[in-house]
């Protein structure tokens, strides 16, 4: 089993999720190193659990994320723009 097939389907959109959230996870996720799976087992919330899968979207392709993303009701380009946006903004968040 991969850490895809962990991933809960986000209901909402990067967009939709405070930065200060996403930026937590993201540090975790890709500046320590702690896989998705041990994130997603660390979690507390299921609302934890829906953005720890938002941020491991960062790193999937686009034919899974918005297969992934089927329940976000918005449109493809804008879910993969908002990916792309975001992984640049939390990416410069880090850098400082």
């Amino acid at each position: 089993m991969t850490a895809i097939d962990h991933l809960q389907h986000p209901s909402r959109c990067f967009c939709q999720i405070p930065l200060q959230e996403l930026e937590v996870w993201f540090e975790r996720h890709y500046v320590q190193g702690i896989p998705t799976v041990e994130l997603l087992e660390s979690a507390a919330t299921a609302h934890e659990r829906e953005v720890i899968s938002i941020v491991a979207l960062f790193e999937l392709d686009d034919l899974v994320v918005l297969k992934l993303m089927g329940d976000v009701n918005l449109p493809e380009h804008h879910i993969l723009h908002c990916r792309e946006y975001f992984r640049a903004k939390l990416s410069e968040c880090l850098a400082k």
